[in-house]
């Protein structure tokens, strides 16, 4: 039975002028198959989606072409209209005239566009339907960690219905947040005692994991807890670990009582004993590490502080001062109305100790000459580095680090908080260098990520899009080795034969593990050989 595909074009607002939109519907409409075809402006927007569905039900479109955006944008909004219109939402491609197109090419690149959608045409010929299955999940979340992302994420997740399990090493909780308090103005006591008050959420200190095993939905996580292991079944685990300092100093100076953290200066801020004020202070910061938000935060936010509330003169030695985080612009000039001295140096300053004071010669830029300052505080740059437990529970969790040893986000601009483990999510400090505006981002993004994952007890998932034919399978570990999201495992068939099985749960559908196998035994609907041979073979 001939397919009856229907062809859906959006020119993004009219933006894309390389292209030739009448000609590329003259020409794709002449293309065997293409029952209908339909240029649609702003194809993603409430408007398009119901032309096309009403264009899928009236002309009787089985499967359909998109042409407009990246997959990675768009596709999902397109596979729930065909969903609505009673359809398999895999019996659907895209052709990326955007960014793979329009946007990659200064002049007309209409040709290019027409081959893109014939080739989508073609492939989508023959793809075959993916059903849908229902898992059942745990609703019980994992929350690792003890600062404030951690104690924060676990009342919102409470709140939300779902049970709340809160565990971290240290025997108490909210320990070492004077600086994230100071910053913002959070109570952490008055939050601590609203997660102990809370009977949705169970609080675990001084404890670990030890072990974890399962799949998104249903994990088992052990812990050890003193002398005593307990095994828990959750459904999510949030990662929450946050980081830890270390003043970039020569050893030798560290241990000076005048030269402090930005921990210690909130403590001294913040006590109303202190017998003696300093009378001028010294900041350095962004010459170890440029990448520095919270840093930069500190700085400005206790330099003010100090000065309103001390009087004290207040300088700051810089490399540059990066303003990208939230209110940090205005936070900085208010800092320099106040009175805030500002020294830029392209070099760090030489520091020594003599007579009780902190000695302090850098070279300003902007002077161009040399400046000498004589401290009674000097508050030293801080580095900021992964928390003492990351490389551990990285190996038990079986999750990525980064170049500087922090938790690796899935992707970093679409799903930062998102692991490459579905079901395990990293927030805060753990996952790098954030300001708190992006720390309480994370938080509500993964409350709502948890919460639509577990909420209703069942997770609805592609059944077999990624399949092993254990008649071809050879048990070769090829696929259980390169598989970034610990999807696979090998299980016993009958006979006893080992063979691979792909997880529907755990899987992304990212296709390494059918590309590498040496059997071809790993079939992924929608890139099966022949489909794509079939996009080749268009333009071939």
């Amino acid at each position: 039975m001939e397919k009856r595909i229907g062809v859906f074009i959006c020119n993004c607002g009219e933006t894309l002028n390389n292209i030739d939109f009448d000609a590329v519907v003259k020409k794709v409409a002449e293309f065997p198959g293409v029952t209908s075809i339909k240029l649609i402006s702003t194809l993603c927007l409430e408007e398009g989606k119901k032309k096309m569905l009403s264009c899928i039900k009236k002309e009787n479109i089985d499967r359909v072409v998109v042409a407009a955006c990246s997959p990675e944008f768009k596709e999902h909004v397109f596979r729930q209209v065909l969903e609505n219109a009673g359809l398999n939402a895999h019996l659907f491609s895209m052709a990326n005239i955007k960014e793979q197109c329009s946007w990659a090419h200064e002049g007309d690149v209409t040709g290019k566009a027409v081959e893109l959608i014939i080739m989508a045409v073609n492939r989508t010929r023959l793809l075959q339907p993916v059903k849908k299955k229902k898992f059942s999940v745990t609703r019980k979340v994992l929350v690792i960690g003890g600062g404030f992302a951690a104690i924060n994420a676990s009342l919102q997740l409470s709140r939300a219905g779902l049970r709340t399990t809160l565990m971290q090493r240290a025997a108490i909780l909210g320990a070492g947040t004077a600086e994230v308090e100071s910053l913002c103005g959070f109570d952490i006591n008055s939050m601590v005692s609203e997660v102990e008050g809370d009977e949705n959420i169970e609080i675990l200190t001084s404890a670990e994991m030890t072990a974890i095993a399962g799949k998104i939905g249903n994990f088992t996580v052990r812990i050890r807890k003193g002398c005593e292991e307990i095994s828990h079944k959750y459904g999510a685990l949030v990662v929450a670990t946050g980081y830890q300092t270390k003043l970039a100093l020569e050893s030798e100076l560290k241990s000076d009582a005048n030269i402090v953290s930005q921990e210690k200066l909130c403590h001294m801020l913040r006590d109303p004993d202190l017998e003696i004020r300093p009378g001028t202070i010294g900041f350095m910061f962004d010459f170890s590490d440029e990448n520095s938000r919270l840093p930069t935060l500190a700085t400005l936010n206790n330099a003010l502080a100090a000065k309103r509330k001390w009087g004290s003169e207040v300088y700051v030695f810089y490399k540059s001062v990066k303003v990208d985080s939230e209110g940090i612009e205005r936070l900085y000039q208010e800092a320099r109305d106040c009175g805030v001295m500002f020294l830029k140096s392209d070099i760090s300053p030489r520091i020594a100790v003599e007579n009780g004071k902190i000695k302090i010669e850098a070279k300003d830029v902007f002077l161009d000459g040399e400046i000498n300052l004589a401290c009674d505080v000097l508050v030293a740059e801080e580095q900021l580095l992964p928390a003492e437990e990351t490389e551990a529970m990285s190996s038990i969790l079986n999750i990525r680090k980064d170049s500087s040893g922090f938790y690796q986000d899935e992707n970093v601009h679409l799903y930062p908080v998102t692991s490459e483990k579905k079901g395990i999510f990293i927030i805060g400090g753990c996952r790098g260098d954030l300001d708190i505006s992006r720390v309480l981002a994370d938080i509500s993004s993964v409350v709502v990520s948890v919460y639509e994952l577990l909420s209703s007890g069942n997770i609805l998932a592609e059944a077999e899009r990624v399949k092993a034919d254990p008649q071809k399978c050879v048990a070769c570990l090829t696929c259980i080795r390169i598989c970034p999201h610990d999807a696979i495992q090998l299980i016993r068939v009958d006979g006893g034969k080992e063979v691979a099985e792909i997880s529907d749960l755990a899987c992304e559908a990212c296709g390494i593990c059918a590309a590498i196998c040496p059997a071809k035994a790993i079939t992924f609907q929608g890139y099966r050989d022949e489909e794509i041979l079939a996009q080749v073979e268009t333009i071939g």
